[in-house]
């Protein structure tokens, strides 16, 4: 009981601490956008571009993934590595991605290098952009663990590029799930922010999500658009719009290629370290 109330009240002191910028931060995002170029991208938060891989390189890289597939988080080589959601959180147990996937195919190391993806941002949003990964991400059949609507961060600005490798032409094939112009919301984003902040103090752990990042109220399903598409359809994100991938796949194994992207000015030479924690346990490196 004691060490409990110690760590309850751990959590309150560390949540106290961030509420006040967190919610600064949550405001002054939503500023920004509004003093973005106004094109279909900044308006809807998302957009979608057909046909930028074809079906022949969509399958080459299903086969890339297969080979390093585990059902534990490991090294490949480098800072290339194998994540198993399971191992980090208690949603999306059925998901696994190949971090930094442009240590381990050249195909991939030249699309990181070519500046292609930053272009397409930086033409959108009119501020210079940074690719920090391309990952490889397989979505298995799940209709249980799949976490609900959400934004990528609390505060602070980060895209997406999501590349279908499969064909998702129905909900059963788990499409990238958006709600539009959620992005510019700020009361509904902070309500949430309130209740995601009473769950982080009372449920926070190691192993949960983060609750603030949380979309449960004032959104549903009948607002949103999933993103169904054909393989080699890229669709571009700013994660602080309402999203989650479907939660009812029940049909296929969806493939993509998932990169992550940040403004230059957010960008300070950090390692990518998402997901690194599942490492830390004496993991087998393999290499290439």
């Amino acid at each position: 009981m004691l060490r409990r109330f110690k760590q309850f009240n751990q959590r309150l002191r560390r949540e106290l601490a961030v509420f006040k910028p967190e919610i600064t931060g949550i405001i002054n995002d939503r500023k920004e956008y509004q003093r973005q170029p106004q094109n279909l991208f900044t308006e809807q938060g998302y957009e979608v571009i057909p046909d930028f891989l074809d079906k022949q390189e969509c399958d080459r890289l299903i086969k890339v993934a297969d080979s390093y597939i585990s059902n534990q988080s490991y090294v490949i080589t480098g800072d290339c590595y194998l994540l198993c959601r399971k191992d980090i959180h208690d949603v999306d147990l059925d998901v696994q991605q190949i971090m930094n996937a442009q240590e381990i195919d050249d195909q991939l190391a030249q699309l990181f290098n070519s500046h292609i993806i930053e272009d397409v941002f930086e033409a959108r949003i009119g501020e210079r952009v940074v690719l920090r990964n391309i990952s490889i991400k397989i979505d298995n059949p799940d209709t249980n663990s799949k976490r609900g609507y959400h934004t990528d961060t609390v505060t602070k600005t980060v895209y997406k590029v999501f590349i279908y490798l499969t064909d998702v032409n129905e909900c059963g094939n788990g499409p990238y799930t958006v709600i539009p112009g959620s992005h510019r919301h700020t009361y509904r984003r902070i309500i949430n922010y309130f209740y995601g902040w009473i769950k982080q103090v009372l449920y926070g752990s190691k192993h949960s999500r983060n609750y603030k990042e949380d979309i449960q109220l004032l959104y549903s399903d009948r607002q949103s658009v999933p993103l169904l598409a054909p393989a080699g359809t890229m669709i571009i994100s700013n994660q602080q719009i309402v999203h989650k991938g479907w939660h009812q796949q029940d049909k296929s194994t969806r493939y993509a290629l998932v990169c992550y992207v940040i403004p230059a000015k957010d960008y300070h030479g950090q390692r990518f370290s998402f997901g690194r924690t599942a490492l830390q346990k004496g993991v087998e490196v393999i290499s290439s």
